[in-house]
């Protein structure tokens, strides 16, 4: 991706399904990162004699910022994103900046932590806060689908968007063997 805005995007707006796509495909990947980082550490604790869950958390946290921020300014994709053909920008349509991935990460990431709390609230506190939370969440989707661009709380406060890319018309894979490349 150059640093101009690209003409060639899709101007509809991104629904809620394709970013929950991209979303659940990349929290699998983070995963898979978490876990690995969870083999490489866990032996380091067990010398250690000691259990460090908070030092455990800050290292899970900063691998999932890792990823997305090294995924958005490269690419402006990442790879969950690439597979539904979404790419993330600044409002103007070029690249978005170190401090906007950083601030779109850590906004969403607010967002996750706040929507557990309530599903926490609500276990705990009965009928009553379950559907108090279920209420904030339909007001704050709602917001998001009246928004003329569809804007997260997340896009909104880092001044980025996700955007529709359009897919590759043919696979890069076809392309190599339709040129001999691939034998």
């Amino acid at each position: 991706m150059n640093d101009t805005a690209s003409p060639e995007r899709d101007t509809r707006p991104v629904g809620l399904l394709l970013r929950f796509g991209a979303l659940l495909y990349d929290s699998l990947l983070v995963l898979a990162i978490w876990l690995v980082l969870g083999l490489v550490t866990l032996p380091l604790w067990n010398m250690a004699g000691v259990f460090f869950w908070q030092v455990q958390l800050a290292l899970n946290v900063f691998a999932a910022w890792a990823f997305f921020y090294g995924f958005w300014l490269r690419t402006g994709q990442t790879l969950g994103m690439q597979t539904w053909n979404l790419v993330v920008r600044s409002e103007e349509g070029y690249r978005i900046s170190p401090w906007q991935a950083t601030m779109r990460f850590l906004v969403g990431i607010s967002q996750w932590m706040v929507i557990l709390m309530a599903i926490h609230l609500a276990r705990e506190h009965g009928d009553w806060m379950t559907a108090l939370m279920t209420a904030l969440g339909i007001l704050a989707l709602g917001a998001s689908a009246l928004h003329p661009r569809r804007w997260m709380l997340h896009d909104w406060l880092s001044s980025t968007e996700l955007a529709r890319t359009r897919p590759l018309k043919r696979p890069r894979w076809k392309e190599r063997e339709e040129t001999g490349a691939g034998d």
